[in-house]
Order: C-alpha cells, then sequence, then structure tokens
C-alpha cells in the first residue's frame, strides 16, 4: 500500500508512518516529567469508538502506526474505563525486535480488570498507577496482580497526574510515554498542559449516534478560552484514505 507524506513539504512516498520518529525529540528541553504523546483514532465525524470499543476503528495501517510509536516510548499508559470497555494489548509483536514498553493503568477505584482484559505480551512489565483516595485493602487486591504505585490524588479524589508524572519519570525511568486513551484521561492531561504532541488518525467513515453515546477524543467539562492549546501542525501521512496527522502542543508546558 502506497503512503504519501502530505506535509511539509515537498509531498512524497515514504516507506512507513513516522519511520524517522524519536521520542523525546532529539533537542527537547530536559524536563522534569517525561515526553507525554497522545495517540488516538477517530472517524470522519469525531466518534473514537464503536459499541464502545476504538479496535472498530483504524485500519491495518493504523496499527501499525500505534506499535512504532510504541517502540519508540518506554511507557503506554490507559485509564482503567478503557480496560474495562475492551480486551487489548499494551505491548508489541516478538517481531518489532524491541524491549517490550511499561503498560500502565491509571485508576482511581482500582477497579482493573487487569486478568479478564490485558493481553501480556513476551514478558511486558504492567504498573497500577493507583489514587491515594482508593482504601487500603483495594491496594493489597491489586497488588496480587502486578506492582501498585500510589499517587497523589487532587481535589476529587482522582489521580494526580502532574505528579505521577513527576514520579514516573523519577522512580521508574520513564522519559517518553504514549497515551491511548480514553478520553477522560487524555482531557485531564490536556487540561493541566501536561501533553506534548497528538497524534490523531482519522479513519474515512461515518458512525453517527446518539450525542450522549458518542465517545469523542476528550470526555469533560469544556476548556476555558484562556487555557485552549493552539496547536502546531507537524506532519501529515495519507494512506489509502486514512489520514495521519501529528500535532505539538506550546512549549510552555508546565
Amino acid at each position: 500500500m502506497k503512503v504519501l507524506r502530505l506535509y511539509p513539504p515537498p509531498g512524497r512516498e515514504v516507506s512507513a508512518i513516522y519511520e524517522d520518529l524519536d521520542l523525546p525529540p532529539t533537542g527537547r528541553r530536559d524536563a522534569a516529567g517525561p515526553y507525554v504523546v497522545i495517540n488516538t483514532v477517530s472517524s470522519v465525524d469525531g466518534r473514537t469508538a464503536l459499541e464502545g470499543k476504538a479496535a472498530g476503528l483504524g485500519s491495518r495501517i493504523d496499527r501499525r502506526t500505534m506499535r512504532t510509536l510504541r517502540s519508540r516510548a518506554d511507557a503506554v499508559m490507559i485509564g482503567a474505563g478503557t480496560l474495562r470497555a475492551e480486551r487489548l494489548s499494551l505491548g508489541l509483536d516478538p517481531a518489532d525486535g524491541v524491549p517490550q514498553p511499561l503498560a500502565i493503568i491509571v485508576t482511581n477505584t482500582g477497579d482493573v480488570p487487569l486478568e479478564e482484559h490485558l493481553i501480556v505480551k513476551g514478558g511486558q512489565e504492567i504498573l497500577i498507577l493507583l489514587s491515594d483516595a482508593a482504601p487500603s485493602r483495594v491496594v493489597e487486591q491489586l497488588r496480587k496482580l502486578a506492582p501498585v504505585m500510589r499517587a497523589p490524588a487532587d481535589s476529587t479524589g482522582a489521580v494526580d497526574l502532574g505528579r505521577a508524572l513527576l514520579a514516573l519519570k523519577a522512580e521508574r525511568g520513564v522519559q517518553s510515554l504514549v497515551v491511548e486513551g480514553g478520553p477522560g484521561l487524555s482531557h485531564a492531561l490536556i487540561s493541566h498542559s501536561l501533553v506534548d504532541e497528538l497524534f490523531l488518525t482519522v479513519a474515512p467513515e461515518l458512525l453517527g449516534g446518539a450525542a450522549e453515546q458518542t465517545l469523542t477524543l476528550l470526555r469533560g467539562p469544556t476548556l476555558p478560552a484562556r487555557d485552549r492549546p493552539t496547536l502546531d501542525l507537524l506532519s501529515i501521512h495519507l494512506a489509502d484514505g486514512e489520514i495521519f496527522l501529528r500535532y505539538s502542543f506550546p512549549k510552555d508546558r508546565t
């Protein structure tokens, strides 16, 4: 299948999407926390899930691109709601030939169906990032399944993502992190200016659906105008009708 890089110019055919990607990019400033990118797929009308699952969207090329991003990162993160919605893997195939990224599941309550829904490949290490607001009995139960990192809670009892990211870099050596959903986690990260880049695949499909049943890239309160990030377009790729967009967030991330 032909893959075209349309932007930046000049347009040309390439062997793979993001073939020369480095995470963190060469020359980025030395930050206290990891370099954070969100990777997601949506339909043309903005839906990021079909019947609650992202697996129904995206082509073979999109899945290959997802593995490329994972192979460049130290860790892959999802929210517990994403894991509850479908059976999935956060790892790489042995044929990819690179170490497995750390799989991180963020949860405020401890409701994490690891054994039922998480497919672990090639000895991949798992880490549960749990809010300090969760009861100690929940910690004991989860530690029977995987290592648990307690994270400070914010005013709502949810994981304080800013402090959690600092701890992941300081204690676990996570320099680069790919976040794969869900929309609540993405909203929380973006609203707290914790994201460096967004990788968005637009699948050539229209799904429709009632507003209350539709998952989009972000789920949460409308971002205030003063806090809305203006994204810079870094690249556009086209493969068999799918568009692959890469954006950067403002440089003054806190």
